[in-house]
């Protein structure tokens, strides 16, 4: 137990505000550029400076696939859900349906998960889709399916990677990845070109992508994908509480209430590991 709370605060509680802080970034820089773009620049940073510090690549063909279900289509799904919704908060709470999804692919594969983990995950889950009023559109279809290919990418990476060196293996990733992702940028494509754009652009990419991924590989080797899934559901709450300090727009309600039932959750989980 004290080696997980330990693994926990090392790496996903720092993760969650690293992608917590990426939502009302992402916002921000969405005024001057388009999500593919973004998403471009993004991974384009990250491959340089992975390539840097790990002086070398982790290849092959497992590793490729890797990239493809954890980067390129994961984005790919989640600007086509942006582009396609409304509200591009409730794809991002869609995203965050990934738990249910490593929870069932995992028990069908044989992994045993005590009772109390499964309540924490399903409270957990309930937690975030509680904190949105969801009506239906297209766009929430490409945010599911993204919750979906994350989960198969964190399972997949779990039981073939895991003993990769992280820095290489993220480097093959992104390099791999950016050309299937600038393929897709002429879709809704606009940038206008800034020293402030630009910057928040790298400060995106350092927190989203370079410093995300690397704890978040790290928390799935070291909780599983479970319990580094389940989580992961801090971001959604992060989200709310940056946002807040960031845009100074308030958490509703809903929001407040959903965010405790999440926190309940995780805990629940997170205690439930012997």
């Amino acid at each position: 137990m004290q080696r997980t709370t330990i693994s926990f605060l090392r790496w996903i509680v720092p993760l969650s505000l690293f992608w917590g802080f990426a939502f009302p970034l992402t916002k921000i820089i969405a005024y001057s550029a388009s999500p593919m773009i973004i998403s471009a620049f993004r991974i384009g940073i990250a491959a340089i400076f992975f390539l840097i510090l790990g002086r070398g690549l982790s290849v092959g063909k497992k590793q490729f696939i890797n990239g493809l279900m954890n980067f390129a289509f994961f984005l790919i799904l989640i600007n086509l859900g942006i582009g396609l919704s409304p509200d591009p908060g409730l794809v991002a709470v869609m995203i965050y349906t990934q738990p249910i999804f490593v929870l069932i692919i995992e028990r069908l594969l044989g992994h045993k998960i005590t009772p109390k983990g499964i309540v924490g995950v399903l409270l957990g889950v309930v937690g975030v889709i509680s904190s949105a009023t969801l009506s239906f559109n297209i766009g929430l279809v490409f945010g599911l399916l993204a919750g979906i290919l994350w989960a198969g990418g964190t399972i997949y990476y779990s039981r073939n990677l895991a003993k990769e060196d992280i820095v290489k293996l993220n480097a093959f990733m992104t390099l791999t990845s950016l050309p299937i992702v600038l393929a897709f940028t002429p879709i809704d494509y606009y940038f206008r070109f800034s020293l402030v754009t630009l910057s928040l652009l790298l400060l995106l990419a350092i927190l989203a992508q370079i410093l995300g991924f690397y704890f978040w590989f790290n928390g799935v080797r070291e909780l599983g994908t479970v319990y580094a899934s389940t989580g992961s559901l801090l971001v959604p709450v992060m989200a709310y509480i940056t946002s807040f300090a960031v845009l100074g727009v308030a958490p509703t309600l809903p929001q407040i209430i959903g965010s405790l039932i999440t926190l309940f959750g995780v805990y629940l989980t997170i205690t439930s590991r012997s």
